[in-house]
């Protein structure tokens, strides 16, 4: 029995001792670090509509986008705060919420983390029209 729990511990150090690496060089900063997703909804027989949805590490997506007019940059709308729906079948979580209860938003974290990695890309839906944005940290 004894030689049992020797294994054992010998069997689990190493990958005690691989996270306890990992976690010392891989600063805080990083691993929680503020994101805003930008990007644009292209439209035929109107104007395009640029969007911003912030990321960070308390709330995830679960915030507010922003519409504007591409072309003038005015503001549009806002969209109530995200919630968390579930993932789909490639395991990308999807977000949803609504702007004034009346146009549906959802948002699609196209990687399959919690956290956006830098270039990582998100897709918007604005009452039936997608648009693709790109993550980059807070600036």
């Amino acid at each position: 029995m004894q030689w049992s729990s020797v294994l054992r511990l010998i069997a689990v150090s190493p990958a005690i001792i691989g996270l306890g690496v990992l976690a010392m060089t891989v600063p805080s900063q990083v691993l929680a670090a503020d994101i805003v997703c930008r990007g644009t909804i292209n439209r035929d027989h109107a104007d395009d509509i640029s969007f911003s949805v912030p990321w960070s590490p308390n709330t995830g997506f679960e915030q507010r986008v922003k519409f504007s007019n591409a072309r003038t940059g005015a503001g549009m709308s806002q969209s109530s705060r995200l919630r968390f729906d579930r993932k789909n079948d490639k395991g990308q979580r999807i977000y949803r919420g609504n702007v004034s209860g009346m146009a549906n938003v959802t948002l699609i974290n196209l990687s399959r983390f919690f956290q956006p990695p830098p270039r990582g890309q998100v897709s918007v839906n604005f009452d039936g029209q997608w648009g693709r944005g790109t993550c980059s940290n807070r600036r």
